[in-house]
């Protein structure tokens, strides 16, 4: 396998997440110098503390650290930062990736086949496979996202084994509609699940490791509850609708 991806713009949420991503860009970094020809990191900057921000610009500044840029959005979200990012990628193949990296950097290598291409159009990391292995992650938080991965399946028809790990592959240019989704939340997943689907969009999953960070933004009580109103919103708005208008 040619050990060096071509291109790849990597888009990274943030909300409050700066010191995280300052231990986290040097690894980075080097990684991406080491296996991709041509890269960007994009980290979308939405609903943070303003002195969290000024201490990460000015470490990139300080470090000379090249290929990153900054955008800041007013709008709270993470589909909201994730549409920005696809909408501001230079190139075709895109890596969308939480800021803490529980899915390390490295997993991207399990996504390519033995010429360095990706494995398609788009290929995400699932934490539920046999081979998958989750570490640190609070019960309650697992059996939770398995709730809600059966919801998905049995409302949606969306047979995905995990819709919300944080790691993903998209080609902007062969999935056309990847940028359509509308939910501004955590929900922006499995609407562009659904899209790929409706686009007959294969689903490459591939088994990650997973770290579970303490300091994750996600509530299990009020963001549970706020994606499980955003699936029934895309149920309506993707087949109720469309069925009524029959």
């Amino acid at each position: 396998m040619d050990n060096q991806i071509n291109q790849l713009s990597i888009v990274i949420p943030c909300k409050n997440d700066e010191k995280t991503l300052i231990k986290k860009i040097p690894y980075l970094i080097d990684f991406c110098k080491n296996y991709v020809k041509n890269f960007e990191i994009l980290i979308i900057l939405n609903g943070g503390d303003e002195t969290n921000t000024l201490e990460l610009s000015n470490f990139i500044e300080n470090h000379n650290i090249q290929n990153i840029e900054l955008i800041t959005i007013n709008t709270v979200g993470k589909g909201a930062a994730v549409k920005m990012g696809l909408n501001s990628a230079k190139y075709n193949n895109i890596l969308i990736s939480d800021a803490d990296f529980s899915v390390g950097i490295d997993h991207i290598l399990k996504f390519l086949d033995e010429k360095g291409d990706f494995l398609g159009d788009f290929v995400v990391g699932s934490r539920k496979m046999k081979t998958s292995n989750i570490l640190k992650t609070p019960f309650s938080r697992i059996i939770t996202g398995f709730v809600y991965t059966a919801l998905v399946k049995s409302l949606l028809g969306i047979s995905v084994s995990d819709t919300q790990c944080g790691f993903k592959v998209i080609n902007i240019q062969n999935f056309k509609t990847c940028k359509d989704f509308t939910k501004e939340g955590f929900s922006y997943d499995v609407e562009l699940f659904f899209l790929a689907k409706q686009e007959e969009i294969k689903v490459m999953e591939i088994p990650v490791d997973y770290i579970h960070d303490e300091k994750s933004n996600v509530s299990i009580s009020s963001d549970t509850i706020t994606m499980a109103k955003d699936l029934l919103m895309i149920l309506w708005e993707y087949r109720i609708r469309k069925l009524l208008k029959r």
